[in-house]
Formats: structure tokens, C-alpha cells, sequence
């Protein structure tokens, strides 16, 4: 990977870190399905000159908009408006990596070499060192909630490989297309009184509404099915560990939640994880540029 990809791949893993504590300022006006009605339709009609067929390929984007769409985020909405513990949810939803890596290998036949493999230890073991607070532990029901979503979006990276040669602003519409009818049935069943609520947003509420439609979505998912078109799932599936440090952050700074010692610890193990990842990486690939200069 070349700098400015892997800058745009942390600048990625930015906007969904601090979209944790965006969601939960977020849904304290608005019910999880209704915020997540409110966010698609958004997506859905900024990206509507995008929205046409693709022949061939509408049944994998009717199961894309499901697997990171509709159903992913109606857990996802259900467990950020559950919990009292942000950053802890976002360690959570790392559990997606070695998930997406195991599909990977069976799915796509992307092996993992030796040095990949080591890093995602090292960062995983740092995940572990955060995951060791007990706040996980208080919220069951909502780390299984989180959980189920983390499948989800795995099942949707495999897939977003699969239809590579899909538009991303395209893929990205069709998604939308397909989650709002999710959001609006599950609103009606699940929850009331949606007109007021959307009436009453102030302004910090529309704001939060606006990143989490335009960054998160539209930028953030459309700039990880940028990277998946281009690179490996076990290249760019690694990443993802930066969020959780991304996502307390932001907790702390928005939501007045406390960093603890074990808390930085892990963070930087997690740090130093990708950090042997893509330092071997660009040393693979300054060597291979050298053998080709000197064939040349």
C-alpha cells in the first residue's frame, strides 16, 4: 500500500471511532430505528442519480445492503442506545477482523503470511488488554447484540469483494435503497411517536444525524469499498484496530468517559500490531521495486 492509501485508511478509521460517540449523542433524540430510518433515507438520496441496475449483480447488493445495511445497524443502533459504555462497544466491534480473516480464507483464498499473522496477534492482544475491563462484562446482552452485528459486516466484506466491479458510490446507494425499508419496518413495530421526534431534533441532534449519514456512511463505507476493491481483505481488515482508539478518544472528549492506564497500554501494543504489518509490507514492496529496477 502507498502512504496516502494507508493515511486515507486511518482517516477512515477516524470518522467510524468517532461516530461511536456520535450515535450515542445521537440516539439520546431519537430511537435506534428511527435514527437509523433517518440516516439511510439521508444516503439514499444524496446517492439517488447512483441508484440504478446492475445486471447481474442485484442479488449480491440486495444481500450487501442487508449484511452492512439494514441489519447490521439495527443492531448496531439497538446496542449504542443499550449501553452506558462507548469505548468498550467499539473494542468490541473489532472482533470483526479475525472473523472477516477466517471468511477470508475459506471465501477468498487469501492467505495470511507470517508477518500479517504476527501482527494481528500483537494488535489483538493489545484489543484483549482493553477488553479486560470489566464494563464488557456488565453489558452481556449488548456485547452479543454488538457481536451478531460484527458477523454481519464481516459477511459483507466478503461480499463487497465479490462485486468489485460495482461503482462504490453505486454499491453504496444500492445499500441504502435496501436499509430503509429494514429501518422503517422494525420503527413501526419496535417504537412511537416518530414524526415528534424528528420535529424536536435541535441542531446537535441534526448534526449527528448529518455525520453519521454523510461521514460514516457515505465516506467512511465508501472509502472502505474503495480500499476492499484495491487490496486484500488481510491487508486492510487490520486497520479496523485503530477505531476502538479513535472511538474512547472521542468518548472522553464528547461523553466524559475516563482513559485508564490499561486503556493506553493497549492501545499502543494494539498500534505496534500494525505497525509490523505495514512496516513489512513496505518492505516487500521497496525490494520488489528494487529486483524490477535491476532487471530493467
Amino acid at each position: 500500500m502507498s502512504v496516502k492509501h494507508v493515511l486515507f485508511a486511518f482517516f477512515v478509521c477516524l470518522i467510524w471511532g468517532v461516530n461511536f460517540a456520535v450515535m450515542k449523542i445521537g440516539l439520546e433524540q431519537l430511537d435506534p430505528y428511527l435514527f437509523g430510518l433517518v440516516r439511510f433515507s439521508i444516503v439514499l438520496l444524496l446517492l439517488l442519480p447512483w441508484l440504478k441496475i446492475v445486471p447481474g449483480a442485484m442479488f449480491k447488493l440486495f444481500l450487501l445492503g442487508n449484511l452492512i445495511g439494514g441489519f447490521q445497524f439495527a443492531l448496531v443502533f439497538l446496542g449504542m442506545d443499550m449501553t452506558d459504555h462507548v469505548s468498550a462497544m467499539s473494542v468490541v466491534v473489532q472482533m470483526n477482523i479475525p472473523i472477516t480473516l477466517i471468511l477470508a480464507h475459506f471465501f477468498l483464498s487469501e492467505r495470511m503470511s507470517y508477518w500479517r499473522t504476527g501482527g494481528v496477534i500483537v494488535s489483538f492482544i493489545g484489543v484483549l488488554i482493553i477488553t479486560l475491563e470489566p464494563e464488557i462484562l456488565e453489558e452481556g446482552i449488548v456485547v452479543l447484540i454488538i457481536l451478531a452485528a460484527t458477523l454481519l459486516y464481516s459477511l459483507g466484506v466478503i461480499m463487497m469483494r465479490k462485486i468489485t466491479a460495482v461503482p462504490v458510490f453505486q454499491t453504496q446507494a444500492w445499500v441504502a435503497f435496501y436499509s430503509v425499508p429494514v429501518m422503517l419496518i422494525l420503527t413501526f413495530i419496535f417504537e412511537e411517536d416518530q414524526l415528534s421526534q424528528v420535529l424536536n431534533l435541535d441542531m446537535v441532534g441534526i448534526s449527528m444525524v448529518l455525520y453519521t449519514s454523510i461521514l460514516s456512511t457515505i465516506v467512511g463505507y465508501g472509502g472502505m469499498n474503495y480500499l476492499l476493491r484495491r487490496f486484500p481483505v488481510t491487508l486492510i481488515s487490520p486497520f479496523m484496530v485503530s477505531v476502538p482508539v479513535f472511538a474512547t478518544i472521542s468518548s472522553v472528549i464528547f461523553l466524559g468517559e475516563t482513559l485508564s492506564g490499561k486503556f493506553l497500554m493497549g492501545s499502543a501494543v494494539t498500534l505496534a500490531g500494525l505497525g509490523i504489518i505495514h512496516f513489512r509490507d513496505w518492505q516487500l514492496k521497496r525490494k520488489s521495486k528494487v529486483i524490477a529496477n535491476e532487471g530493467s
